[in-house]
């Protein structure tokens, strides 16, 4: 149904499933959804603003938004990513694409929920419209920011040509409107980082993100490439003992021990203190101190801060959870314990590595034990292990690289022969050091453009 129920309207929003426009009384009224997902069910009451969103997931589906006269925002429709989930509080306005929402507080912040929603950026704030794969805002200062996605960015026009009054995103560009009335419109382009000549130097450890890889020289200089567009394969300068890629940030150790992080997200800001290991997780980052102890910052809605006291010797920090070694090799997990990734069997470890739904360790006899979603190891003798999102790697005694479990649509269980020092998993690629102090990736090296969450 293209054509929208007679009356008078004072506003309106059209996604790709359905539309949507308040009544000059303030109510809302919905129409055109092709799928069962109540996006056209508008809810009674008066509302001074709406937002109608389209997206895919498992098929297709739609949500919309609207702001009530007393400030707070209704969603309604599909919720598959809980995008209907409003956290309390007042706002001013209102913004959905169908798989997130943001709303804009009366102090100017920028609030999301949903899927991505731990990229909205700090500050004060006059609009926000979310895209599909992107959003955008306008600071008080009527300049243009844009986030999302993790293989393209968003990046306005610098200089503007003028204070901005209004933006728009759609899929893949966003058009904003001047003080003076100039439309200014950008599109999204791909941010990567070709690899460097990874020949010319040594390199001692690797780090493989999902969407962008790190590594460090001997000289303790962090590389990255890959796609950047969270600023996450961009490396501050200095010289680093450690170094670990997520999928939207990146954290390292300073020869001081000082945690750094760049990308995208609350996990960038590390507790100040001296550190002597660093895991980097999906939305959370864990340390260990000098003194042995577990510290967890970022963002985790299944319990991966929630660290318990004592005294560790390993940190691993997953998808959703996180583990630890004691000084006696137990391994202890907490977090989502949705395939029983927490439920380490007895025993003692010398190594641990945390995947997205389940968990490997070493144990001292160098025999590879892994718990959660089934990824059972082959029986050999390993030197070091590493998990990934759906797959694991291990290196033999002899330093040959083993790799079982999760898909292999590129190739990324295909290690090839050699002799390796270090060894690192991710999604889509599996990273190993040479004992010459090359690195060899195998899988997706060229960081192929997926539909990617956000």
């Amino acid at each position: 149904r293209t054509v929208g129920p007679p009356g008078r309207y004072v506003a309106g929003a059209v996604s790709a499933s359905h539309t949507c426009a308040l009544t000059n009384g303030g109510e809302a009224v919905c129409w055109g959804s092709e799928w069962d997902d109540g996006a056209s069910d508008a809810p009674p009451g008066r509302f001074t603003a709406i937002s109608t969103g389209y997206f895919q997931f498992e098929g297709e589906a739609s949500n919309s938004c609207a702001l009530t006269e007393t400030g707070a925002i209704v969603c309604w429709g599909a919720n598959y990513t809980g995008q209907n989930d409003v956290p309390p509080g007042r706002y001013a306005a209102v913004s959905t694409n169908g798989s997130r929402a943001c709303g804009l507080t009366d102090a100017g912040e920028i609030v999301c929920w949903g899927r991505g929603s731990r990229f909205a950026p700090p500050g004060v704030h006059t609009a926000v419209s979310v895209g599909y794969w992107h959003a955008c805002a306008l600071t008080d200062d009527g300049e243009a920011i844009c986030w999302g996605g993790l293989t393209t960015r968003m990046t306005p026009p610098d200089p503007a040509p003028d204070r901005y009054a209004a933006i728009s995103v759609g899929d893949g560009y966003a058009c904003a409107l001047t003080e003076g009335g100039e439309a200014v419109c950008w599109e999204a382009e791909a941010d990567k980082i070709a690899p460097p000549d990874l020949a010319s130097g040594r390199y001692l450890a690797v780090s493989d993100g999902a969407f962008h890889t790190c590594a460090l020289t001997g000289a303790g200089e962090a590389v990255c490439w890959g796609w950047n567009n969270f600023g996450q394969a961009e490396p501050p300068p200095g010289r680093y003992t450690a170094i670990s890629a997520s999928e939207g940030f990146t954290c390292a150790l300073t020869e001081d021990g000082e945690a750094v992080c760049w990308g995208a997200g609350g996990q960038l800001d590390a507790p100040p203190g001296r550190y002597a290991a660093i895991s980097a997780g999906y939305a959370h980052a864990c340390a260990l101190t000098g003194a042995g102890e577990a510290v967890c910052w970022g963002r985790s809605t299944y319990g991966g801060l929630d660290v318990p006291p004592g005294r560790y010797a390993a940190i691993d920090a997953g998808g959703t959870n996180a583990c630890v070694l004691t000084d006696a090799g137990e391994a202890v997990c907490w977090g989502s314990n949705s395939s029983g990734q927490q439920d380490a069997p007895p025993g003692r470890y010398t190594a641990i590595s945390v995947g997205f739904d389940f968990a490997c360790a070493l144990t001292d006899a160098g025999w590879a034990v892994c718990w959660g979603d089934g990824r059972d190891a082959p029986p050999i003798r390993y030197a070091a292990i590493s998990v990934g999102w759906s797959h694991a790697c291990a290196l033999t005694d002899a330093g040959e690289a083993v790799c079982w479990g999760g898909r292999n649509g590129y190739g990324q269980l295909d290690a090839p022969p050699g002799r390796y020092t270090a060894i690192s998993v991710s999604e889509y690629r599996s990273c190993a050091v040479t004992v010459t102090g090359d690195i060899v990736c195998w899988g997706d090296t060229e960081h192929t453009d997926f539909p990617i969450r956000v």
